[in-house]
């Protein structure tokens, strides 16, 4: 579901807004500097918001406070640490968010979180994705009866792909490791995506390790 180009950017640092506005290439968003502001707000936005979680008055992921912001179909919540921590990430993607990640990111980072979430995506970094595969290859029970081959009906190029996002490679490294451009590896990723019947790269790493 793809949403309007400009975000909502929630944060007291100064510095912290202008390295979000340089990242991804914003002139004159909309900026808020607490979590209240953000609950007024919400029910009249309708595009990805980016909340720094040392505002000052972000709940606790389990509180009701966080219930109609992240129910809300017409809003993807990025959470931004500057202290990001596995659990949190846990906690965060699993409370509703869309995405979570350190807030001071390089910008070719946060460019690609904001692609990946606006287009309806959840994104979490590559460190905590193979955390999750490794967990639930641990959990996995051994299959009796051989499956088919996730990648049968893939092209050698789309399978590529895949094995190179599903191990955490970003759309950049991605086009390197191939040759081709970006906009190639989305068309691929999007290929993928529809053929696998997978909505996000979390899914396609459980899809391609044998998991889902």
């Amino acid at each position: 579901m793809k949403r309007n180009a400009a975000p909502l950017l929630v944060s007291k640092d100064p510095g912290l807004l202008k390295h979000w506005k340089a990242a991804l290439h914003l002139k004159a968003p909309i900026e808020l500097h607490s979590f209240s502001a953000l609950q007024q707000l919400a029910r009249r936005t309708n595009d990805v918001v980016w909340l720094d979680l040392s505002v000052g008055d972000v709940p606790p992921w389990d509180a009701q406070d966080w219930g109609e912001l992240l129910r809300d179909k017409h809003i993807r919540l990025v959470a931004a640490s500057s202290y990001p921590k596995d659990a949190d990430a846990i906690a965060a993607l699993d409370a509703g968010c869309a995405g979570y990640c350190h807030a001071f990111s390089d910008p070719d980072t946060l460019l690609q979180v904001h692609q990946v979430t606006s287009a309806g995506h959840v994104w979490i970094g590559q460190h905590l994705m193979q955390q999750l595969i490794q967990a639930a290859n641990r959990a996995k029970p051994q299959d009796i009866f051989p499956t088919p081959s996730w990648d049968d009906a893939l092209t050698l190029r789309e399978r590529e792909v895949a094995k190179l996002a599903a191990h955490g490679a970003s759309n950049s490294t991605i086009a390197e490791q191939c040759d081709i451009t970006e906009r190639t590896v989305k068309a691929h990723l999007s290929a993928v995506f529809e053929k696998l019947g997978v909505s996000d790269r979390l899914q396609l790493a459980l899809k391609v390790h044998g998991i889902q």
